[in-house]
């Protein structure tokens, strides 16, 4: 037969205690029922524009200043570029070879004579060469 213990009794534990005379005996003793776990409320990271609004503001309109005046360096190398374009035309060459030029001068020199190789392949196989 099995001795069961009653629902309400409080479980115990086998703790060490001094005895007084330096040593130590074991006791059963109540175990203290857990308390629960208390969270820490963790303090939220300020948000750097509310911490500081006046340089995130400032910070801000550097950036747009800066990216406005790539927009108008930009719109003007493009004006640059139309009157290059007009100035070939009126003495006689023409743009579309000189744009394809510059493309091909961009390009890695195996690159380009793998191309040129291909587009003869092509042309031949046209009947064009």
């Amino acid at each position: 037969m099995t001795a069961t213990a009653p629902a309400d009794a409080q479980p115990m534990a086998l703790v060490r205690v001094p005895d007084g005379q330096g040593g130590y005996r074991h006791e059963f003793r109540p175990v203290p029922p857990e308390q629960p776990k208390k969270k820490r409320k963790s303090r939220p990271k300020p948000d750097p524009i509310e911490a500081n609004p006046d340089s995130a503001a400032q910070q801000l309109q550097q950036i747009i200043e800066r990216r406005e005046r790539l927009e108008e360096e930009k719109a003007a190398i493009a004006d640059d570029i139309r009157d290059v374009n007009a100035e070939a035309k009126a003495v006689g060459f023409d743009v579309k070879a000189i744009a394809a030029i510059i493309a091909m001068r961009k390009m890695n020199p195996d690159m380009r004579r793998e191309a040129e190789a291909i587009l003869d392949t092509y042309k031949t196989a046209l009947g064009l060469a």
